[in-house]
């Protein structure tokens, strides 16, 4: 199913790049937030054995990222003309940031899993199922939408 996520993301990078150029990337890189968080939406309601449902899930929210993997770049490289055409430690500063917001994200919340029961393997209660949920997918979707309101109130060129 890991294969089929970023298998999605290579196949649609592609296409959100057509739809960029017709659209605009500020407006492709909204849809494919509000793609990610209806795709992360319905994995909060899935159950034991959800397989084929849960791959419907990877493919959406792979496709998503196809355009987070392409678009974001362009429209920070983009702003970065903007704002300080001879800064390229900006980018520097995109791949520590981004790493650093994944290592925060392990610091932060496998403890609340952990305190929530949660172990590794097949023998977890409900209530330590539910953690799971909340952290893969209702984290994520409550961050896209701070990410959406920020894309919103950030002018980008062309709009």
């Amino acid at each position: 199913l890991l294969l089929l996520f970023f298998l999605a993301a290579a196949v649609a990078a592609p296409v959100w790049g057509k739809l960029a150029e017709r659209i605009g990337a500020k407006q492709t890189l909204l849809a494919a937030m509000v793609l990610s968080i209806i795709a992360f939406s319905f994995a909060m309601l899935l159950g034991t054995g959800d397989t084929v449902l849960f791959a419907v899930i990877c493919l959406a929210s792979g496709a998503a990222v196809g355009a987070d993997l392409t678009l974001l770049p362009a429209i920070f490289a983009q702003r970065m003309q903007t704002v300080a055409p001879n800064a390229s430690e900006g980018f520097a500063l995109w791949g520590f940031v981004s790493k650093l917001t994944l290592a925060f994200a392990a610091i932060a919340l496998l403890p609340v899993l952990e305190a929530s029961g949660f172990v590794s393997g097949p023998d977890n209660d409900a209530d330590a199922l539910r953690m799971l949920t909340l952290l893969y997918a209702g984290v994520p979707c409550a961050l896209k939408l701070v990410a959406i309101g920020l894309l919103v109130a950030t002018p980008i060129g062309r709009d």
